[in-house]
């Protein structure tokens, strides 16, 4: 039992003992310090604990690669169940552009702990092109902006999202009504207006000569090969 009593003895006098004395304590000044500086600043401390909050809900809503995927393979289904005639072109083109770069394999993804970027790539990853290998024909970094095609924040795709709004309205459709048919304002949507709107919408639509003259080059412009 002496021999025992003196080995543990021994243990707590050691340097790994004393070394692990000094961490505990330096650990309980700090939390010392930290608890008399919220009391003391509780606003202060406040913020802090706010920035420290919204970066973590940040970090853990990062969204990955898998997910963009998924946001792009269902803003094509969404494409695909509408009309060609009331598919808003930017939409279209914006989904059509991502589906493209997908293809080839230029679509290129990377984290940024509170956030993420798919960008565009020169070249296939597998690509054995001497160009794509150079190091001295590589874009620059002053180009990356440029090429960035979506920002990945908060669990969203914003690009894409906002590309997506008003994807079931085709802008062309309505270009060549009168300027007061083209927009409607929350005004127009209370009854007597509502109504109004309606019942001009079954009035002739008479074109200037200007307007005329303008859709017959563009009729010409379309015909030309």
């Amino acid at each position: 039992m002496a021999g025992g009593g003196s080995r543990w003895q021994r243990i707590g006098t050691g340097r790994l003992a004393l070394w692990c004395k000094g961490l505990l304590q330096d650990y309980a000044d700090a939390c010392r310090d930290v608890a008399l500086g919220v009391k003391e600043r509780p606003g202060k401390a406040g913020l802090y604990l706010s920035l420290l909050a919204g970066a973590t809900v940040c970090g853990l809503q990062v969204p990955c690669d898998a997910s963009f995927e998924s946001s792009l393979l269902e803003a094509s289904g969404t494409l695909l169940l509408l009309s060609p005639w009331i598919r808003n072109g930017g939409s279209e083109g914006h989904v059509q552009r991502l589906t493209k770069l997908r293809n080839q394999g230029r679509l290129r993804y990377q984290s940024l702990v509170f956030f993420s970027l798919v960008y565009q790539a020169p070249f296939d990853a597998e690509a054995a092109l001497y160009q794509a290998h150079c190091k001295h024909l590589t874009p620059r970094w002053t180009d990356f902006p440029g090429r960035i095609l979506d920002v990945g924040f908060l669990g969203r795709w914003w690009v894409l999202s906002s590309k997506m709004k008003d994807s079931d309205i085709n802008e062309e459709e309505f270009k060549y009504l009168p300027e007061h048919l083209r927009a409607i304002s929350s005004r127009n949507l209370h009854s007597v207006a509502n109504e109004k709107l309606f019942d001009e919408k079954y009035k002739p639509v008479i074109l200037t000569e200007e307007q005329i003259e303008r859709a017959e080059k563009e009729e010409q412009q379309q015909r030309s090969p």
